[in-house]
């Protein structure tokens, strides 16, 4: 599947959702191209471009990705809605509109999906050599966890005490991109860089595994 969201990235969100992680209260404002995963196995990205000197006006861009998404779940066996109804608090959609805004010269893009899947077969970027490749979440105990691996602190951990809380949450990534999860960074694949305590920065060639409670 080809890249439907080519030409819409990436930096900051102008919506903020405030997000409970670990009994505090943290919000997905990122300044960068981010995903937030969240411990559902839900996805959201926050994309942005420079829209000075476009060819192509709001409407057109708000049109051109209302259309893919609607074309994605309709392929997907869902309704050809690109938004969910917020009084419908069982509603959901394989990939969904959160925000779409064109602000001082800049678009930005809030997208929300069902699964990991979907944020790789939407974005196009499965399988290829740019962008993210691999996102999965798991569990310690359902991982093999290879390599070597760093604390929240920066410092050098065995794979044993990586692997000792079985129950912990795991994102599995392969790419570059900084990523927010929905609880505090306990572990990270040496290499990668800890922004914060829910945020990390992979990079790119191989697999950066997150762990966080």
């Amino acid at each position: 599947m080809k890249r439907r969201t080519a030409g819409l990235m990436m930096a900051a969100v102008l919506a903020a959702a405030v997000l409970a992680g670990c009994g505090d209260k943290v919000k997905f404002e990122p300044t960068v191209s981010s995903i937030y995963v969240k411990k559902d196995g839900t996805v959201v990205s926050a994309d942005i471009e420079d829209f000075v000197g476009n060819n192509y006006s709001e409407a057109e861009l708000k049109t051109y990705v209302e259309d893919a998404v609607k074309e994605y779940n309709s392929e997907h066996g869902a309704p050809a809605e690109a938004y969910v109804d917020e009084d419908d608090e069982e509603a959901s959609l394989p990939v969904q509109i959160n925000s779409l805004t064109v602000e001082e010269g800049a678009a930005s893009l809030l997208l929300e999906y069902e699964r990991c899947s979907d944020y790789l077969e939407f974005t196009g970027t499965s399988g290829t050599e740019n962008g993210v490749s691999r996102l999965e979440l798991s569990t310690v105990g359902e991982t093999s966890l290879s390599g070597n691996f760093q604390n929240a602190k920066g410092e050098d951990v065995t794979l044993e005490g990586v692997t000792k809380k079985e129950k912990n949450s795991v994102v599995i990534l392969e790419g570059a991109a900084t990523v927010q999860v929905e609880g505090k960074i306990q572990y990270m694949s040496a290499g990668a860089v800890l922004i914060d305590k829910y945020t990390v920065a992979a990079k790119a060639g191989g697999v950066t595994y997150i762990v966080f409670k």
